[in-house]
């Protein structure tokens, strides 16, 4: 039932230093060729892992976080970001230990609480997510992003009262959180509460894209008995993936409607 992607992990970086130079994704380099210093070396290594990321290399990415942590074992950006590149690459076990050790090296670092939060919620550990969010939250309570993100392991793991509480209060932070809107349409949906949910998801659409969020508007319409408006969310996402079956079997329940 869940088409929401997960509000993005926190990367720590240098936007400066990043845009120093334009780098491409291809090895990992000798030192030598990094520079003469411990901290010069560092930044290179940064540089071109954060290519790698943006250009979806997150394998090269991981090598390149790795020399950095050889360089510099305390390192906690190339931990941050390492285990970032982990959990989007699909190993979220070793994500998982990345945040692990940072959180142990630094147990005030909300960002790490958060991503780590975001991992298990990726690995459907839905209880250790919602502890991470919740010592985010304690560590930083302004944090709109672990609000949203706690809300939706509520939201997956059916408690949809707590989760409204939680979504709310991210979107009064952040009120372009298309990911709190997303998630919090769900729940209007499985309240049946259609057309908070229609109002919900047509908010986060227009933020952002999302074929299963709109095949999701379509079923609200559908609940609202606006045929003709579920009809049109169901075509236009079949027109852009044909295969997608929720918008097929939404097509086949109107059209047996209809007859």
């Amino acid at each position: 039932m869940w088409w929401i992607v997960l509000v993005g992990f926190l990367v720590v970086f240098s936007p400066d230093r990043l845009a120093a130079e334009d780098l491409s994704c291809s090895r990992v380099p000798p030192l030598a060729e990094l520079g003469d210093t411990k901290q010069t070396q560092l930044d290179s290594l940064l540089r071109k892992a954060m290519t790698c990321v943006k250009s979806g290399k997150a394998d090269l990415a991981i090598d390149l976080f790795s020399e950095m942590i050889s360089i510099d074992p305390s390192n906690e950006t190339a931990y941050l970001n390492r285990a970032n590149a982990y959990i989007q690459s699909g190993q979220v076990a070793q994500g998982l230990a990345d945040l692990s050790f940072l959180i142990s090296l630094k147990p005030t670092f909300a960002e790490a609480w958060f991503n780590r939060g975001i991992g298990y919620l990726a690995a459907g550990k839905l209880e250790r997510a919602i502890a991470d969010f919740g010592e985010t939250l304690r560590l930083k309570p302004d944090f709109a992003r672990a609000y949203c993100n706690r809300g939706l392991a509520l939201v997956r793991k059916g408690a949809f009262d707590r989760a409204i509480e939680d979504l709310n209060v991210g979107l009064e932070k952040s009120p372009n959180s298309e990911m709190c809107y997303f998630a919090r349409g769900d729940v209007h949906l499985v309240k049946k509460e259609f057309q908070k949910a229609v109002d919900d998801y047509t908010n986060g659409l227009e933020i952002k894209p999302n074929i299963g969020i709109l095949s999701q508007r379509a079923k609200a319409y559908e609940g609202l008995g606006e045929r003709e408006k579920a009809l049109a969310d169901f075509k236009a996402v079949l027109a852009k993936v044909p295969a997608y079956k929720p918008a097929q079997d939404g097509l086949e329940r109107l059209d047996q409607t209809n007859n």
